[in-house]
């Protein structure tokens, strides 16, 4: 977010609500126009190159989608609040998983469908990232019970071992299949 704080020739908070709010709505305004742009960009990319939608979502496009978070996480663990940073990692993936899919299932299932379920949704492997995902999700648990809430760097190199090795999965189950 732009710094909206203005100090006046006392040093004293010139800032007011209204024009942090404005800034926050242009963020996420910006942040929507570039997601889209993205995303378009990238279908099209895969295209003229011949690769499939699957391998971009879950490489370029997943990176790009969570680069401001990873910001945000950086910027919070640097000033010291590292509780934070961990609590934005995984709060934006449960917002994106809770929010990010279920309010356009939600729609979906009320207007497209006239609140008839969807039977349209393919497996593609869901139920195989799911699984990954709540077994990362109990490894990082397990590291933070036996090391006390401390992270250490080895913690890292663990989580981006596991990260390349998924990647790698994916690539060879869509590329073999």
């Amino acid at each position: 977010l732009p710094d909206v704080r203005s100090l006046d020739e006392n040093g004293d908070s010139t800032a007011t609500i209204g024009k942090a709010f404005f800034a926050t709505l242009m963020c996420l305004v910006w942040l929507i126009l570039g997601s889209y742009t993205m995303v378009a960009s990238l279908e099209g990319l895969a295209a003229l190159m011949d690769i499939p939608d699957a391998v971009v979502g879950f490489t370029v496009s997943a990176a790009g989608t969570s680069l401001p978070n990873y910001v945000a996480s950086k910027v919070a663990a640097e000033n010291g609040f590292g509780n934070q940073a961990v609590s934005n990692a995984f709060g934006s993936n449960t917002f994106n998983i809770m929010v990010g899919l279920g309010l356009p299932w939600m729609l979906y299932t009320s207007f497209g469908t006239h609140f008839e379920p969807y039977h349209g949704l393919k497996d593609e492997q869901i139920l195989q990232s799911i699984i990954i995902l709540a077994g990362v999700l109990a490894v990082f648990i397990v590291f933070m019970l036996f090391s006390g809430f401390v992270i250490l760097k080895w913690h890292g190199i663990v989580f981006l071992t596991m990260y390349f090795a998924y990647i790698a999965l994916e690539c060879v189950q869509v590329y073999l299949s």
